[in-house]
């Protein structure tokens, strides 16, 4: 159930999960005119420095990063409070809900969390495309307790850094924290249940939208058609080291990407989460 006194809904999900996808869905049923993935009519990733600086009044690059992270939650809250005529925000999010044991996106300026979640075995060649980084790099990433996200201290990221730590600390901090108003959504129901599983989406956001709605969305976002309009436009948020953005979106593209033991690196440090999400057996084979 959707809290009713605060704005942001964050669309929570480590990355190459499916973020993006679940925001073009949004856009493409909440604009209802031709999708254009350059204009998605959500509210953006709120570790942008944009947000930061907007609020802070000052440029975020004169200060250390130290001296104003752990008020983040403060200053995303009166951040949302800007924007008074808007009912709620959507907004993406990478980061882990603690950082260093401060919870960062706490329940009381939270409306409520959609997590995306994916099997980590098909994110590793994913990753590794996204990053410019070797698979082995990749998969050790998603074992890596101080793992971050824009935190190269050469140059100035658009983006601050951003605490992830491994795949299931990542989702278990957000389940623990708002485990009372929030959903989970499986990339691979996505692929596999999309009526069902975006419908799931759109009642948790409360929106008047019918099942023929829903649909047309889901084509109009579909992996291919997305693939061919990246192919025609230039798509904003590819980093310069990657290919394409929209890579593969297969379930199972793993097996032909990653070796036994960096699947079994990944198991080993994810066991638990993993069963819990039905992505391996209790004997820890992969079912995905």
């Amino acid at each position: 159930m959707l809290n009713k006194a605060v704005k942001p809904i964050w669309l929570a999900s480590y990355p190459k999960s499916g973020n993006t996808w679940v925001r073009l869905f949004l856009s493409a049923l909440l604009s209802k005119k031709e999708l254009d993935i350059n204009n998605i009519e959500t509210d953006g990733i709120i570790s942008s420095r944009y947000i930061i600086d907007s609020t802070l009044g000052i440029n975020s690059a004169e200060i250390p990063e130290k001296d104003f992270l752990p008020y983040r939650s403060q200053l995303y809250h009166k951040w949302a409070n800007t924007f008074t005529q808007k009912e709620y925000l959507l907004c993406k999010v990478h980061d882990s809900c603690i950082l260093e044991g401060e919870i960062l996106f706490p329940p009381e300026i939270t409306r409520g969390v959609i997590y995306i979640i994916r099997n980590p075995f098909d994110m590793v060649a994913s990753m590794a495309n996204h990053s410019g980084i070797t698979i082995d790099q990749s998969a050790k990433m998603l074992c890596n307790n101080n793992y971050k996200l824009a935190a190269k201290k050469s140059g100035l990221n658009t983006q601050i850094s951003q605490h992830l730590g491994t795949w299931s600390q990542h989702i278990e901090t957000w389940t623990n924290i708002h485990r009372d108003n929030m959903i989970v959504i499986r990339y691979e129901d996505m692929l596999l249940k999309g009526l069902e599983t975006f419908s799931k989406i759109v009642n948790y956001l409360e929106l008047q939208s019918s099942s023929e709605m829903i649909e047309e969305a889901i084509r109009l976002t579909s992996f291919d058609t997305i693939q061919k309009i990246e192919d025609q436009t230039k798509f904003s948020e590819k980093p310069k080291k990657s290919e394409l953005f929209f890579r593969s979106g297969k379930i199972g593209g793993w097996k032909n990407e990653i070796t036994n033991d960096q699947a079994k690196h990944i198991i080993d440090c994810n066991f638990d989460t993993l069963l819990k999400y039905q992505y391996i057996s209790p004997n820890g084979d992969i079912i995905v």
